[in-house]
């Protein structure tokens, strides 16, 4: 993995060797019309921003000339001096050693910039003197102008011709569209790949000879996949703005840390989940950080924090929004929640902490108990819930009152290949992503017992919810299924002492039990989403295709829990 500065150096060429070869487009144009407004300010614009980057990266030569050019370009706006071809003559010879000091970069040539960095002060000064004198009849010293000649000869023929010569950067800037392209049909390879295979497995034929084969293309599939990736950093370091204006809109004193910024992710989540990461930012700072004098009477520094942080967990990317603020007070959660209609008292007695944080996901809910700028309006967090599902993450929170929270997204690391565990449903196969798995378990029929109609099994000392997946998929509406009925109806089939295989599912810190016929295997698979309206569905998320050809269904493990459970809150009530 290459480290930050070594990719924030990569960018910088990138974007510097795009400049110099706009500037030397830019110098034609004025070359050919010195009264050009439009390529004038183009200049001024390009030199002023390439002079920050260089400064910024601690590139001080680069830095230093491109301020000076900055300086000829300022004075010509400002009509202090008038563009002539000596003038023009002398701005190329100073891109040409702009794009050898930017080269150099890489290469760690010695390259010469001072002569003709002093002969465009010299002419600056010079322009700016006459100006302000109004003496057309003043010349300038000549034993400037001599020096700087002098410089630039003893450089050599050979050194003139490197800064003319054409240059290209490291890296090639590709449209994120084509990535996207390029990468559904190493996807397809990929299939057409896993069906060959098969065939012939299937026929007895050795499949020895597609080792090669197989190994090559996933090889490919995983270098494309690898250039969609992109650091944490990429996302985090923008949250400075981002967290500034919420403290400066809350009057708080926050001070924003980074953790974990190396950590790599698929661009395309990125984009995702970004809105989503600006309202937890700004969640914490609003509803979490308390104010100067809370945090004076409690004990705590008058400078609150609020950390973002990214870790690697198998094949997933924790991102971990936390605070050192109040915490959040599950008691005034559940007075909202009553006073809102969301559950009976009665039942809001019997949840858990934990239960009760749920409901901050509920659409509409707020716990503000006044609208501000950035809090109190009743959106966001089912927002950012669904956003993070959509691509087969979930969202976590741990809290702790008068300490602070912490909210986890725990997401894939790539949406473009997925870890996978196929199990077959009468003779239909299909795919839970292995996020959504705990375990694999095998249960027998007294291992089940009956509570508040539901079927439970016990579980590293709990006791879980467990379902019948036959029944599910037999069902019209997943909302009004009735989970007692279909488990009893299944169960009278189970003999005693036959064995069940069960997967425990896993979501937003809950626990399912699923019922199928038959386990098969891991699989890494390339997830299709459905086409509208099957879009729709609470059962599955997408589908995939197997090495045989066959269509495989991905469960979507996130609704079919949220539903499962809204509908037990609801028969509680």
């Amino acid at each position: 993995m290459k480290s930050k500065e070594e990719e924030y150096r990569q960018l910088f060429l990138t974007e510097a060797l795009e400049n110099f070869e706009e500037l030397n487009r830019l110098f034609v144009e004025l070359e050919k019309d010195m009264s050009s407004k439009k390529a004038i300010a183009n200049i001024f614009r390009i030199v002023h921003t390439l002079k920050g980057n260089a400064m910024g990266m601690g590139y001080e030569k680069i830095a230093d000339l491109a301020h000076v050019m900055e300086d000829v370009f300022g004075a010509i706006k400002n009509g202090e001096v008038s563009l002539d071809k000596e003038l023009v003559d002398s701005l190329f010879r100073a891109n040409d050693k702009l794009g050898g000091l930017i080269n150099a970069v890489t290469s760690n040539e010695r390259v010469s910039y001072l002569g003709i960095k002093t002969k465009l002060s010299v002419y600056l000064k010079n322009a700016r003197e006459e100006k302000a004198s109004e003496a057309s009849d003043l010349d300038s010293e000549p034993t400037d102008e001599s020096i700087v000649e002098d410089d630039d000869n003893n450089e050599g023929d050979q050194n003139e011709e490197q800064d003319s010569g054409i240059k290209f950067a490291d890296v090639v800037q590709i449209p994120v569209r084509k990535m996207d392209d390029l990468l559904n049909m190493v996807g397809e390879l990929v299939i057409e790949r896993d069906r060959l295979i098969s065939l012939f497995g299937s026929e007895g034929k050795s499949t020895l000879e597609f080792e090669r084969i197989k190994r090559i293309s996933s090889n490919l599939h995983y270098g494309i996949m690898n250039v969609r990736m992109v650091q944490m950093g990429f996302l985090f370091n923008k949250f400075h703005r981002v967290l500034r204006d919420a403290a400066s809109a809350e009057k708080k004193n926050v001070e924003l840390t980074l953790k974990g910024t190396e950590v790599e992710i698929d661009r395309n989540i990125l984009k995702i989940i970004s809105d989503s990461m600006v309202h937890l930012v700004r969640n914490a700072v609003g509803h979490g950080i308390e104010s100067q004098e809370e945090r004076k009477d409690s004990g705590k520094p008058l400078s609150a924090s609020v950390t973002l942080s990214a870790t690697l967990e198998k094949d997933n990317v924790v991102i971990t929004i936390s605070d050192d603020g109040k915490g959040i007070n599950t008691e005034k959660i559940k007075e909202k929640i009553v006073r809102q209609n969301m559950v009976t008292q009665e039942v809001a007695d019997q949840l858990g902490e934990k239960e009760i944080i749920r409901y901050i996901f509920e659409p509409g809910f707020s716990s503000a108990d006044k609208v501000t700028e950035i809090s109190g309006r009743g959106v966001g967090m089912d927002v950012v819930k669904k956003s993070v599902e959509s691509i087969g993450g979930q969202v976590l929170v741990d809290t702790e009152l008068g300490i602070g929270t912490s909210v986890h997204l725990l997401l894939p690391s790539s949406l473009a290949l997925k870890g996978a565990l196929l199990f077959e449903v009468e003779t239909q196969v299909y795919a839970i992503p292995l996020t959504y798995i705990e375990s694999v378990t095998y249960l027998k029929k007294q291992d089940i017992h009956l509570v508040a109609d539901s079927l439970m099994v016990d579980h590293q000392e709990q006791s879980i919810p467990l379902v019948f997946l036959k029944g599910l998929l037999e069902v019209r509406n997943l909302e009004s299924v009735d989970q007692l009925e279909i488990g009893q109806k299944f169960l009278d089939t189970i003999n005693g002492d036959q064995e069940m295989n069960v997967i425990i599912t896993t979501h937003s810190g809950r626990l399912l039990g699923l019922v199928v016929d038959k386990l098969q295997r891991q699989k890494e698979i390339i997830e299709k989403k459905l086409p509208k309206p099957l879009d729709n569905s609470k059962l599955l998320s997408g589908t995939t295709i197997l090495g045989s050809g066959d269509v495989c269904p991905v469960l979507d493990v996130a609704s079919i829990m949220d539903v499962l459970f809204q509908s037990t809150t609801k028969k509680v009530e």
